[in-house]
């Protein structure tokens, strides 16, 4: 496969990075997307006293098998208190290591993207855009729709998080549609890496 698969996963690993910053640093999309806590102290105290490890907490969680407490969790989940989220006692890798691995993954993900892209060879601007845009639906539908029905995730944080990924890969297909462009002159229609003439 064509040598531009690395240009592509590195741009668009950049455009992609510099979007979620823009995003969550510089436009505050989030800012007012999460509940704010009377008493932040407070609630860590009563935690940390009923928690065993760190890991995912379930409110209402009843013990599997038990009927009765099924249907009053059920109940409970419809009409009042619930909460779905993650739990870390002990401390957690930090910001640079986040930024690390998400500049990794934005990559990795670029990658495999120009890879279809070289691979399927569509041939307009607006179908290798289409392309890009189907991973990012597929991702909405599969993990952040999810993430509202199951987990209950406010509709305010998901519509926000379903714009960022929307716009950040429309961009990134923006950016890879051109280095298919820039591709001609190293790689077949296949994207297979073009043999210069004896």
């Amino acid at each position: 496969m064509c040598k531009k698969v690395i240009i592509g996963a590195l741009l668009g690993g950049v455009v992609l990075f510099i979007w979620q910053f823009a995003v969550h640093m510089v436009l505050g999309v989030y800012d007012d997307a999460f509940v704010k806590l009377k008493d932040p102290a407070a609630v860590e105290a009563v935690l940390e006293e009923n928690l065993t490890g760190s890991g995912m907490i379930v409110i209402p969680h009843p013990e599997p098998g038990d009927t009765d407490a099924e249907a009053k969790a059920m109940e409970k989940l419809t009409t009042g208190f619930s909460l779905f989220g993650a739990v870390n006692r002990d401390g957690r890798h930090g910001f640079g290591a986040m930024l690390g691995v998400q500049f990794a993954v934005n990559v990795l993900a670029s990658a495999l993207l120009m890879f279809v892209l070289l691979a399927a060879n569509p041939p307009t601007l607006g179908s290798r855009l289409a392309l890009v845009l189907c991973f990012a639906v597929f991702a909405v539908l599969t993990e952040l729709i999810p993430n509202w029905n199951w987990g209950g995730s406010s509709l305010a944080y998901i519509g926000r998080q379903i714009g960022e990924q929307i716009v950040g890969w429309a961009l990134v297909g923006l950016a890879l549609a051109k280095v298919m462009d820039k591709c001609g002159a190293c790689c077949g229609s296949d994207g297979a890496d073009a043999t210069p003439d004896a």
